[in-house]
């Protein structure tokens, strides 16, 4: 009986662009790069990737559309700034739990949803809901994106209107990030659950469902902390 030979099956360009956004995205955090900062050139971090410069342009393109990073031509890569220079605040905090920041994170995420309520508009809603829709289809295939992730997050501060508490949820969620990076046993997969509720958050978002939609952001937020805490990464 004849054996019937098995195929590869082709990468798709879409997941691999997404997975090397993800890890420049990664440096950016780990590095504390800074608005800004310059990136290193598309040669040196195709260099380190192990990967061609047209796939590190096709992934810079995704987090250039996630507004974390701007290209100025002639120059070079720089990682964008919510605020734009306008004005400057610098807070530093001390003395804290997580329990205690995971609450001021809260508290802040709730707002920032009953403001995206009222003020996002009909075409914020919808691209809020592509962006959830994008992460649950990579959800399917058991993939996390980071980059996917933080597109949502930035676009539902956005639709929020306030750049005081899109900066401080910022600030709260990369030192979480990189706490968590840090752990040993750090594997995107753990992120997984936390899809499906961005799907539900950004479904209620649109239906004007409040209690529905603040149950989904506190399943995430809390899913995040309890990370931290299992790795002993509590402040």
């Amino acid at each position: 009986m004849e054996e019937r030979e098995i195929k590869l099956k082709p990468v798709e360009k879409d997941s691999l662009y997404l997975k090397i956004s993800d890890s420049i995205y990664n440096y950016i955090r780990m590095n504390n790069l800074q608005p800004g900062d310059k990136l290193p050139s598309e040669r040196d971090m195709a260099a380190m990737l192990q990967t061609s410069r047209n796939s590190v342009r096709e992934a810079l393109r995704i987090l250039e559309d996630r507004g974390l990073i701007y290209v100025k031509t002639g120059s070079g890569v720089f990682i964008n700034t919510p605020d734009n220079g306008k004005s400057v605040l610098s807070v530093r905090l001390t003395d804290f739990t997580a329990k205690e920041l995971q609450e001021l994170q809260d508290t802040l995420e709730h707002k920032t949803i009953l403001n995206a309520m009222v003020r996002g508009t009909p075409k914020q809603k919808q691209e809020l809901l592509s962006l959830a829709m994008d992460m649950q289809e990579e959800y399917q295939n058991h993939i996390y994106s980071h980059t996917l992730d933080h597109g949502f997050h930035t676009k539902l501060y956005e639709m929020g209107g306030n750049s005081v508490i899109h900066q401080l949820i910022d600030k709260i969620r990369d030192d979480r990030f990189i706490r968590r990076e840090s752990a040993a046993s750090e594997n995107n997969s753990v992120w997984l659950f936390t899809v499906p509720e961005h799907l539900k958050l950004a479904e209620a978002i649109i239906r004007q469902d409040k209690e529905a939609a603040l149950r989904a952001i506190d399943t995430i937020n809390t899913h995040g902390f309890s990370l931290i805490s299992e790795d002993g990464g509590t402040p």
